[in-house]
């Protein structure tokens, strides 16, 4: 009993489950309401392949750093003895093998390629990349992303969640950035090479100032491209924006300050749930009646 709790730790469920719903807003962010019968399979194919990797990437995590948790947190399930770290790799393989192996029934090329893809970053940022500052940024960005586009391919219509992973990941860089202020101690200690690190606090404040103004340049434009309707526009616009417009001036004000970023990380996580619902909501037809809710639509590329 002792091996399953501690193995259902180091999987992080909840983790898991956070990606999985990425997944299904980025179905529902590509019409998936519209038409469930015909697409219920392919996007609960994704949904727990989604969430498979993730919580591989979970276990993956804490088999790597179990040294550090020895001694920073000793309550965790493989440092504790409740489940050994062999125990932890072959469920950590078992997770990955199951994950990528059933997005094969989908047979959509987008999908598969999309969640095999993400599954090496998942791998590479728990052994390589988390401890390498901005790569790591960008990675997390990038895994964030791809759950939305998974959703988006379900329905081979990624163009539409194409747009929440591309917010999304822009957003998230900027996030992470600030989070790199606000454990810049921890990190310096460490040896994590964040911006912060490298080149000080207030520099990575001001970076992370240059990504979240490119997110409010590009919030807009799912709306002027026609892919989603005035209730995204005005929540992107009136919600989304608005906390990043607090976000930049809070950081420019006080850029040395962790406790400064530490609040900041934490509102930009709440914009963050704004902006995917403004995707879900502004989807055309979805609250505006729209007879054909694909007329005129221009895609970005």
């Amino acid at each position: 009993m002792e091996a399953v709790k501690g193995a259902f730790q180091i999987m992080r469920p909840l983790n898991g489950i956070g990606a999985a719903i990425g997944v299904l807003i980025g179905a529902i962010a590509s019409g998936f309401l519209f038409n469930l019968e015909r697409n219920l399979f392919n996007v609960l194919i994704c949904f727990l392949a989604a969430f498979l990797t993730a919580s591989a990437g979970h276990a993956l995590n804490d088999w790597k750093d179990v040294e550090i948790d020895r001694i920073n947190c000793p309550e965790r399930a493989i440092p504790s003895g409740r489940i050994s770290r062999n125990t932890a790799l072959i469920l950590t393989i078992a997770l990955f093998v199951v994950g990528d192996a059933i997005i094969f029934l989908t047979e959509n090329i987008q999908a598969i390629l999309i969640l095999l893809i993400g599954s090496v970053f998942i791998a590479a940022y728990s052994l390589k990349f988390k401890k390498l500052g901005f790569i790591g940024n960008i990675t997390i960005g990038l895994l964030t992303s791809f759950c939305l586009l998974l959703g988006g391919a379900a329905l081979n219509k990624i163009e539409f969640s194409f747009w929440a992973a591309l917010l999304a990941f822009v957003m998230n860089i900027g996030r992470e950035i600030t989070k790199g202020v606000d454990d810049y101690v921890g990190d310096k200690e460490e040896g994590v090479k964040t911006l912060a690190v490298l080149l000080g606090r207030k520099n990575g404040s001001y970076l992370a100032v240059l990504f979240l103004i490119f997110t409010i340049i590009l919030s807009p434009l799912p709306y002027f491209f026609k892919l989603f309707n005035e209730i995204y526009l005005f929540v992107a616009l009136g919600g989304v924006d608005s906390i990043m417009i607090i976000s930049i001036i809070l950081l420019l004000r006080n850029p040395d300050s962790s406790e400064n970023a530490h609040f900041v990380k934490r509102i930009l996580k709440f914009g963050m749930f704004i902006g995917l619902f403004s995707f879900l909501l502004g989807f055309p037809g979805l609250l505006l009646p729209d007879p054909n809710p694909f007329r005129n639509i221009i895609l970005p590329w």
